[in-house]
């Protein structure tokens, strides 16, 4: 099935794009929220970043960018977040001597769950205690606001430290994502036998069916066993809602008429700014694995998007071999891997 991230679709739209204000709970504009680590060698202390601050925090995040090109973006991320459709009230900030040393960015989702990306820090002494001083700072205080599960999706080109800076932080790497697509005027090959599924999509008439198809879909899931029974289906739910475009038709629930029990979730949805679809989850409940029905959902998934799109996308824990097996024999074609890192911010006794 595909992987049941916190976090939506790899590409949400340009990076500044992800962050968008559309979510639900943002972090609030506690600008003398601080902390200091025991034994910290600066006595300046990590801060949320305050909106005087914005354009040299904002230039150091794109410090990697060309400088012909890092003014213009940074006035077009301040512009966007004037207009609200960017929420920086996420963006942290370290200093040294008064100068701006180390920035990250954090941005809670629906679900209690939060985006983390990997910090940016100027080179040179202490730039690892900074970095581990910002990661702190900002997942103490998700945990405080009532988040579950933090995550960073990491592009395997970046550059090392940004791995051992979020494993060091308290975000240790856990697996890696393969993103995979296919184009959608080629079916997908049924084998027969097998038998027909049929799809009812959500609604409030449904809704309850839904949820309980769904709930019994995570019975020996292989995707991300670490984020089972973190989170409610209340969470889980709202977190899918949240990522892409919301739209009803394209929840589906397939059953098998003659074995109630034989059920599949098939979750799609269109990726903003892009032609295409991303199958955003898709579920067998125990007694419907091993009979081609995973097979058939991703063709029923592609017959749904012909019309609209030309791309159907989706990502897979590289851990569910099962599933890896299925999208290729699919014709789904890897395009991308990002390192998954994970933070489980409450203990089950506070779930």
């Amino acid at each position: 099935m595909p992987y049941d991230t916190v976090l939506g679709a790899r590409d949400v739209g340009h990076f500044w794009r992800l962050i968008s204000i559309n979510c639900e709970s943002p972090l609030h504009q506690s600008y003398p929220d601080t902390h200091v680590m025991p034994g910290s060698s600066t006595t300046e202390p990590v801060q949320l970043c305050p909106p005087e601050a914005r354009r040299e925090a904002l230039a150091l995040l794109y410090r990697r960018v060309d400088d012909s090109l890092r003014n213009d973006l940074v006035a077009g991320a301040q512009a966007d977040a004037d207009a609200g459709v960017i929420d920086f009230s996420g963006l942290w900030i370290a200093r040294r001597r008064g100068k701006i040393v180390g920035a990250l960015l954090t941005q809670i989702l629906a679900g209690k769950a939060a985006a983390i990306w990997a910090p940016e820090v100027i080179e040179g002494w202490g730039r690892a205690a900074t970095a581990r001083r910002l990661l702190v700072t900002a997942l103490d205080h998700l945990r405080g606001s009532g988040i579950k599960i933090a995550q960073a999706l990491v592009d395997e080109s970046a550059p090392t430290r940004s791995f051992s800076d979020l494993a060091r932080g308290g975000l240790p790497r856990i697996t890696a994502l393969d993103y995979l697509d296919r184009d959608t005027s080629r079916p997908i090959d049924l084998r027969p036998p097998r038998p027909d599924l049929i799809w009812r999509a959500f609604s409030s008439e449904t809704e309850a069916e839904f949820r309980d198809v769904l709930q019994s879909t995570y019975v020996g899931s292989l995707d991300m066993p670490e984020l089972e029974g973190v989170r409610s289906l209340d969470d889980v739910i709202a977190g899918h809602r949240s990522a892409g475009r919301f739209d009803p038709s394209r929840w589906l629930v397939g059953r098998i008429s003659s074995e109630p029990d034989a059920s599949v979730v098939l979750l799609l949805s269109a990726v903003v700014e892009r032609d295409v679809w991303e199958v955003a989850y898709l579920g067998l409940a125990p007694s419907a694995r091993g009979r081609g029905l995973g097979r058939a959902s991703l063709e029923f998934a592609r017959h749904l998007a012909s019309p609209h799109v030309h791309r159907l996308e989706l990502a897979v824990d590289r851990r569910n071999h099962p599933a890896v097996r299925l999208y290729r024999a699919s014709g789904f074609r890897t395009f991308d891997r990002r390192s998954v890192h994970l933070s489980i911010l409450q203990d089950s006794a506070s779930r």
